[in-house]
């Protein structure tokens, strides 16, 4: 699987239910919180003016159960699916939404430490977005452009954090691979990866598939220093190797196998927070160390193994890369009453090494044409691990400005994000992505949003369409949100 993206039935929920309440019924100090919300969207294209068919969350229900020093905390989603007119020839289900338990684990407190257990989502570094040290919990692309932990996935892990002073310590474990949800291409969300491998593709993991990170912070009166270490194999695949198979000794036409696994990446990261009476600035820094771990690939042909018997050449690569991420952040108050926020991202491939691939065979990777001679391993390295817009841009700025008006009630809101990074041919701003949100309350828990997202590119790009801001200005649209809480 590409994620792990649990889907139940409602059969499944109701057995949770029942054996949380059966679990809790007969605590005489047991206490019950719930809270959540109900949001309707629409999105029109602006290039043809129809409906943008990818998934959101229609619904929310977070609920909590409290006895004595023991917590117990559930989040239950459910996503909508647009259904295309084609939909009921394929399909029989009547269903448009799927019912996602997007957290189930028990918290533990004592006066100097917290202990967590079960599917929970983890949030480290010191910026409010696009922190490379935020790296603890998969990503869900589908909401990538959302804030906080709206985008991320809950893994099935052990947390404890632990407190002396003013220092925070925590120590997360979990003994599963997790790996992000990536769109597949067959809906309307503007990112897509160039090659979407088949399963039997991915080479198993060749170590264990542990995850175990350490983060401590300093608290001062100046503000927070972090220091952290997280060690796990990728989220995203990477291209392994290759195989060619041929029948007996004969050559003459032979099977290519494209060979993609997950490398191991080490992470260090230093982050903080100043404080003064001006602004607050604020800073995370990854350096990422990753291998691939599969020395061989040698293995059966997955195509025809009685045809192809015979494994004459096996070209793994063996990929060895460090690269550095860094995310800066500073907010302040303008006049007017206007709050700025700007970050500055930066990612930096600091060196790289790798086998060779087989530049005298043809090779055909599904949705991606690759000329011999541009067989080259690093032009396909992409990062596994760090801030997930590095899929789009080596450098970028984001501007965010926010007003709010009518005693709270109105609030506008003009983001911005900037492509920065050097391309050839191409002098100043790349690609760039604005959006200008309107939010009013109609009630204190009602609100009505309306915003205008503006996607351009540049068709001077070297990369013609392969570069995303190009491929992502259909994506620009017109969204309205109707949200109730409770």
């Amino acid at each position: 699987m590409l994620n792990n993206h649990t889907v139940y039935t409602a059969y499944d929920y109701k057995k949770i239910l029942l054996a949380l309440l059966l679990s809790t019924s007969f605590a005489e100090k047991s206490i019950w919180d719930y809270s959540g919300y109900i949001n309707y969207t629409y999105l029109e294209s602006f290039s043809n003016g129809k409906l943008i068919n990818i998934p959101y969350r229609m619904a929310s229900v977070k609920i909590e159960n409290r006895e004595n020093n023991i917590y117990l905390n559930t989040n239950i989603v459910v996503e909508y699916h647009h259904r295309d007119d084609s939909y009921f020839l394929s399909s029989s289900n009547p269903q448009d939404f799927i019912i996602d338990l997007r957290e189930l684990f028990l918290t533990y407190n004592k006066s100097n430490y917290e202990l967590r257990l079960g599917k929970q989502i983890h949030s480290w570094g010191s910026v409010d977005e696009n922190s490379p040290l935020d790296i603890v919990s998969g990503l869900d692309y589908y909401y990538l452009f959302f804030g906080g932990t709206e985008k991320k996935l809950a893994s099935l892990s052990i947390a404890l954090d632990y407190y002396i002073k003013n220092i925070k310590m925590q120590l997360v474990f979990s003994p599963l691979h997790s790996t992000n949800r990536i769109p597949l291409g067959n809906d309307d969300f503007p990112i897509k990866l160039p090659v979407y491998p088949n399963p039997k593709s991915i080479y198993p993991l060749s170590g264990k598939p542990y995850e175990i990170g350490l983060q401590s912070t300093l608290s001062t009166d100046f503000g927070d220093i972090s220091i952290s270490y997280f060690s796990a194999y990728d989220r995203i695949f990477n291209l392994s190797g290759v195989n060619v198979y041929g029948r007996g000794a004969d050559i003459s036409f032979p099977f290519v196998d494209i060979v993609y696994g997950y490398r191991k990446t080490n992470v260090f990261g230093l982050g903080g927070v100043f404080l003064n009476d001006f602004f607050t600035f604020r800073y995370d820094i990854g350096y990422f160390k990753t291998r691939d771990q599969n020395s061989s690939i040698e293995r059966t042909s997955t195509f025809n193994p009685s045809y192809y018997d015979s494994l004459h050449f096996s070209y793994p690569l063996k990929e060895k890369s460090s690269y550095l991420q860094a995310t800066l952040q500073i907010d302040t108050d303008l006049p007017f009453g206007i709050n700025f926020s700007a970050q500055y991202f930066s990612h930096d491939t600091l060196d790289y090494s790798s086998g060779s691939l087989p530049v005298d065979q043809e090779i055909n990777i599904p949705n991606l044409t690759i000329d011999p001679e541009d067989l080259t391993p690093s032009n396909f390295f992409n990062p596994g691990f760090g801030v997930p817009i590095a899929i789009l841009t080596s450098k970028a700025i984001f501007f965010t400005l926010t007003k709010n008006t009518i005693q709270n009630q109105f609030d506008i809101q003009l983001t911005s994000m900037l492509d920065i990074a050097e391309h050839h041919q191409i002098k100043g701003i790349a690609g760039s992505l604005f959006e200008l949100k309107l939010t009013y309350a109609l009630k204190q828990n009602i609100q009505l949003v309306s915003a205008i997202t503006e996607i351009n590119g540049n068709k001077n790009h070297p990369d013609g369409l392969n570069y995303q801001f190009n491929s992502m200005e259909n994506f620009s649209h017109l969204r309205f949100e109707l949200k109730y809480f409770f």
